[in-house]
């Protein structure tokens, strides 16, 4: 539970680095701190810690080392929780922050931001899966950019063009800058082959030893499709990317076919950084044009009259980590492990957003000047 790791994180003060898998992880832990500041202060005064869900069989262990501490209670009231970058006066020593921020990861980093400040470093975490360690950060300058590792573990790659066939599969010398492939990987224990269903682009090669660096895409099976077109998950984040500012800066998204109407669309469901700006109702005019721009295919379908015009749907703050901390519940899997889908199919999870749906956009609107 994330409060249970914000308590004992804020309790002390020589803190010096955190280390998240996901941006979207380490967001969660900003808010549970903002969002429960003055509650996590009275624990640290009293040394006690609340009833919480899930906890019953470690709480002999929580309280055996959190204490009660007035002093760090009164440095830690004096600090005021609405200036930028806030975190830095919780702690003093901190100087780095790691967690995946490349592909859909990079959306939440401004929100981080603001809680962490200009000057602390974040660092991206490298490409790995449960098998194997596929590869690392290559320049902390660029998230996006990753050198594959020479390991145990046999890496090879897929064309993306090629016919998805066993002969197709290249090695990584064979590789070409500019192209893009799906991973392949073998295992070193019992040499399992298997697709990990990860695009990445190649951009160059390190000079040191040849290995490819690469770009991560998308999902390989994330696309959305409702008439003869697919719009990958790269896709429908530059579109979102395009239409941030208007909506009052998207944090969180994901998308998913909206049958509703008699014409099909597009949905997506957007968690803002703040409140929702006057400009948002131009939100969908710009996600229709970007949604063009990006893809031939549906604005072809679209003027053909098969596709409607898509529907921005505003969910509540907060609604995202919601959905890690019910799948942590329902599923029994660690929250670190808990992805968001770009492209969402399941209708336990639509029901869940829509639940926590507090406006919808969709009517094409210009902004005016």
């Amino acid at each position: 539970m994330l409060f249970v790791h914000a308590l004992f994180a804020v309790q002390e003060r020589q803190l010096e680095l955190i280390n998240a898998m996901f941006t979207t992880v380490l967001r969660d832990f900003c808010h549970t701190i903002g969002n429960n500041w003055n509650t996590i202060l009275d624990c640290i005064e009293t040394g006690k810690i609340p009833d919480l869900e899930g906890i019953d069989h470690v709480r002999e262990s929580l309280e055996r080392y959190f204490k009660a501490d007035p002093k760090r209670t009164a440095e830690l009231r004096a600090i005021e929780t609405n200036a930028p970058g806030w975190f830095t006066k919780v702690w003093p020593g901190l100087h780095t922050a790691f967690a995946i921020s490349s592909g859909p990861f990079v959306m939440p980093v401004p929100e981080i931001r603001k809680y962490i400040g200009p000057d602390i470093s974040l660092n991206t975490l490298g490409i790995t899966c449960s098998e194997a360690f596929l590869a690392l950060p290559y320049d902390q300058r660029d998230p996006s950019l990753y050198k594959v590792v020479g390991s145990d573990e046999i890496i090879e790659f897929l064309p993306e063009d090629a016919p998805e066939e066993s002969r197709n599969v290249i090695q990584t010398w064979k590789v070409e800058v500019g192209k893009r492939y799906e991973v392949i990987l073998t295992t070193r224990d019992g040499l399992w082959r298997f697709r990990l269903n990860d695009i990445v682009e190649v951009v160059g090669f390190d000079p040191r030893d040849g290995q490819p660096i690469i770009h991560y895409v998308q999902r390989r099976d994330g696309g959305l499709r409702i008439a003869n077109e697919i719009t990958t998950e790269d896709q429908l984040r530059q579109v979102v990317l395009s239409a941030s500012e208007l909506l009052g800066n998207v944090s969180e998204f994901c998308a998913a076919a909206d049958y509703r109407k008699t014409l099909p669309r597009y949905a997506f469901f957007a968690e803002l950084q703040g409140d929702i700006p006057t400009s948002a109702s131009s939100a969908v005019a710009e996600v229709q044009a970007a949604l063009f721009e990006q893809n031939d295919n549906y604005r072809t379908e679209t003027l053909a009259g098969k596709i409607g015009t898509p529907v921005i749907r505003v969910v509540r703050q907060g609604t995202f980590g919601e959905y890690r901390e019910w799948k942590v519940r329902k599923d029994n899997i660690a929250a670190g492990q808990i992805k968001v889908p770009t492209v969402v199919f399941n209708h336990e999870v639509l029901e869940f957003l829509e639940e926590r749906m507090i406006e919808e956009f969709s009517v094409l609107t210009t902004a005016t000047s």
